[in-house]
């Protein structure tokens, strides 16, 4: 139990690093320096890989744990610890993850609609600049048009 106990540490640590770069995620979408944003990408993915091997090891212990217990979820099991301090321990450190999981979710949300404007914005823009483009090209003055349509008259269509 006290191997649990420490691994759910470990991923509320790994979850606090998560949440501290997702809120510096936040600050560098708002202030759109795409350089710094894949930096913290690139350190995400190092971290959600640390998160996910910490996960599996959670996962084995679980396993472990409840095998004696097949009957029990988790959560009934943790409830039927006879040791009230590690119960309590252990119940506590699950309330924190589920928080701290909670807290992540949160920001990652407030990130992804900061993202999607960016990208309604380029988007925006792109079209914008194409149209601009296209009635440049498209446009011709109406004495153009004009000048056109008598020089391209024959020898035989002008009037005597």
């Amino acid at each position: 139990m006290l191997q649990l106990i420490t691994t759910l540490k470990e991923l509320m640590v790994i979850l606090e690093k998560l949440i501290n770069l997702a809120e510096r995620k936040k600050v560098v979408l708002v202030e759109r320096k795409v350089d710094e944003l894949n930096q913290l990408v690139q350190e995400e993915a190092k971290i959600i890989k640390q998160l996910n091997q910490v996960d599996q090891e959670r996962e084995q212990l679980v396993e472990s744990v409840m095998q004696n217990h097949p009957s029990l979820s988790f959560s009934q099991f943790v409830e039927q610890l006879p040791d009230e301090l590690t119960r309590k321990n252990l119940q506590s450190k699950l309330k924190t993850l589920q928080q701290l999981m909670m807290e992540l979710h949160d920001i990652n949300k407030v990130n992804e609609s900061l993202i999607e404007d960016s990208v309604n914005f380029v988007q925006h823009m792109i079209e914008h600049i194409t149209k601009s483009k296209q009635q440049h090209f498209n446009y011709q003055s109406p004495i153009g048009q004009q000048k056109s349509q008598t020089s391209n008259r024959g020898f035989f269509d002008t009037k005597a």
